[in-house]
């Protein structure tokens, strides 16, 4: 067993048994990650990261067929200025869009939604920020069906355990990465092998450069 195989097993699993794999990223899901990852520096924002590069890296050391990439953008704003703040997070979740691109990701984007909250008396009372690909993840795993037989899926969201169900009564195998502290209990329970990123971390992590963008 040459060193890149002990490696990649201990890490994730042995594709050999596996079949054909498509890798499904929800990385809405997946940066949030880095806050049980390194706690102390994400404690109010994030500042470490988790790098979508070497995310494709090591999503690819099974042999994927094919990885998919779930992302949110923010819109721009024409009329407000190029380093005013909505235009900052714009830029930087296309930033991230178009580094998963070049990583060989097939993408799936689309706006991030502004919800306004009211209290009890209708008064504004804030803002949320709101991008769910359930509806995305589902269509492309239901319509990719015969072509794969493992689904590697990359998130902590329960709302996707009845998914893998139906996937794995139709002789599909489910492996799922997520971080411990984000894993729900549905995901681990319909997953073989579930697989704690916490054992990945230092292979995930973004070293920026001077003046760069976030990972």
């Amino acid at each position: 067993m040459d060193l890149h195989t002990f490696r990649r097993d201990a890490l994730l699993f042995n594709p050999e048994e596996f079949g054909r794999i498509f890798a499904f990223v929800d990385f809405s899901n997946v940066r949030y990650w880095a806050k049980s990852f390194w706690p102390d520096e994400n404690r109010a924002h994030l500042t470490r990261e988790i790098d979508i590069e070497k995310l494709a890296q090591v999503v690819d050391m099974v042999g994927t067929v094919e990885k998919f990439f779930y992302y949110g953008h923010y819109k721009e704003r024409p009329n407000l200025p190029p380093d005013h703040p909505q235009n900052v997070l714009f830029r930087n979740s296309i930033y991230r869009i178009d580094k998963a691109r070049k990583a060989g990701f097939k993408v799936r984007t689309k706006d991030i939604k502004t919800i306004d909250i009211y209290d009890e008396s209708g008064r504004r009372n804030g803002q949320v920020h709101k991008c769910n690909f359930d509806v995305e993840i589902t269509m492309d795993m239901v319509k990719q069906l015969p072509k794969y037989d493992t689904i590697f899926l990359w998130s902590g969201d329960s709302d996707f355990e009845p998914l893998l169900a139906y996937l794995k009564s139709k002789g599909k195998k489910v492996v799922t990465v997520c971080a411990w502290a984000f894993a729900s209990s549905e995901l681990k329970r319909v997953s073989a092998p579930f697989i704690p990123a916490d054992r990945l971390r230092e292979q995930l992590e973004f070293f920026p450069h001077k003046k760069a963008l976030p990972a």
